[in-house]
């Protein structure tokens, strides 16, 4: 069996300004990747929507140009610029051929520094999003995934606060701004460097943004967990009729007990993806081929800072969502009864080094990787557990831990639909 690769060929190949900016070079392509890291998320806004806002709108113009000059800097060199905007982090991410990167990163620190946030951009930006999150509304995934969350946090949980359309107009602009001038403080920036990268690309980075070592304060010291979220009954099943909704969404799953650095958790990600990771998985083959109910349904897990959130998702046919659920039930409870074969166990650990290996196919992916685990506070004793998880886990070690962590009165049961 083709084996994980080891960690220090997917760490950074090296790190400039106390490990400030890290770097990922290739020679094999003429492009170049940067990542700027801010902890801006929506856990740290005071109103809805105020994060997302500030994440897309300091990009648009500065105040030496206006959005359509940048627009046109950004299209003549081919330039592509992108935000992202978490519960904790905040990303900017670009991709330049290597020979822009001296005309563009001026126009970056200008966006950093004195972006324009113009009244015109931000009336554009809150037509869009209204329209989008009054579209969300309608979806049946949608409303089911924040049923589910917020049954697992709490209405208050920066995890359990969901936008509504509503929200849009009663954004200020002003509170915009005052999120911007808060977060986005490159004194507390980390940067990734991905591609094309000579030696002197990290001072140049460091030299126009001016962006100095970490001193006394490494930047993991910068980065905090989420809170704990409110104490909620497990068990619980929340239910949103849409009368004009033509399916139901279904949302199954529970915070776990156990951290991410444990050998539980590795094991654990084997364990869900012979339930519900794969396209082959106990939960395709039953409720997508034998029944029919549904064209995909899945089990994942997701590392935040400070718990990891089990859950499983399908849209499922109309009037089967009943029997769906004792589905999905049945197939988690035949995992704590029964041992998984060595067949099945062989092929999900294949499937699992398969899906790893895609997911650091390139420079560009592996970068992306290394920017997710320092959003999620994760290192590289993950990759190491799994790694050791795939050799060694055995059938009843992975029956106990279903025994442990999926049993059926702890798990929390959204649906909203027909």
């Amino acid at each position: 069996m083709i084996s994980i690769p080891d960690t220090n060929t997917l760490k950074p190949k090296a790190y400039d300004n106390d490990g400030r900016i890290a770097l990922f070079p290739s020679q094999n392509t003429d492009l170049v990747k940067i990542d700027f890291l801010f902890e801006a998320g929506s856990a740290y806004q005071v109103q809805p929507l105020c994060a997302s806002a500030a994440s897309k709108l300091y990009t648009l113009a500065t105040r030496r140009m206006d959005s359509a000059q940048v627009s046109e800097f950004m299209d003549f060199r081919g330039i592509i610029i992108e935000t992202s905007n978490e519960v904790l982090q905040s990303v900017l991410t670009v991709y330049t051929l290597r020979r822009h990167v001296g005309e563009l990163l001026p126009l970056i620190l200008d966006m950093f520094q004195m972006p324009a946030f113009a009244e015109e951009d931000y009336t554009r930006w809150q037509r869009k999003r209204h329209e989008e999150i009054a579209t969300l509304e309608q979806r049946t995934a949608h409303i089911a995934r924040r049923l589910f969350y917020q049954a697992l946090f709490g209405n208050a949980h920066p995890l359990g606060v969901y936008a509504t359309a509503d929200d849009v107009y009663k954004l200020q602009l002003n509170t915009v701004v005052d999120h911007w001038r808060r977060h986005y403080d490159l004194s507390k920036c980390k940067v990734v460097l991905a591609g094309n990268i000579e030696e002197n690309l990290a001072a140049q980075v460091s030299h126009i943004l001016g962006i100095a070592p970490a001193l006394h304060h490494p930047l993991s010291t910068l980065y905090s967990p989420l809170p704990q979220p409110a104490a909620t009954s497990a068990g619980q099943t929340l239910t949103q009729k849409m009368p004009t909704a033509t399916q139901t969404s279904i949302r199954i799953g529970r915070i776990l007990p156990i951290v991410w650095d444990s050998v539980d958790y590795a094991h654990f990600i084997i364990l869900t993806t012979i339930l519900g990771g794969w396209f082959g998985s106990r939960l395709m083959r039953n409720i997508r081929e034998d029944k029919g109910y549904t064209y995909g349904i899945y089990a994942r897990t997701q590392i935040y800072r400070g718990c990891i959130v089990f859950y499983i998702t399908a849209d499922v046919a109309a009037n089967t969502a009943d029997d769906a659920i004792r589905q999905v039930f049945h197939e988690i409870e035949q995992l704590a009864h029964e041992p998984v074969s060595d067949e099945e166990l062989t092929l999900v650990k294949n499937v699992l080094v398969g899906d790893f290996l895609r997911s650091v196919d390139g420079i560009f992916e592996l970068s992306s990787r290394y920017c997710d685990m320092q959003a999620n506070g994760v290192d590289e004793r993950l990759t190491d557990n799994l790694r050791a998880a795939i050799k060694d886990t055995t059938a009843t070690e992975l029956q106990e831990l279903a025994q442990r962590l999926l049993k059926v009165e702890d798990m929390t049961v959204c649906t909203a639909g027909v």
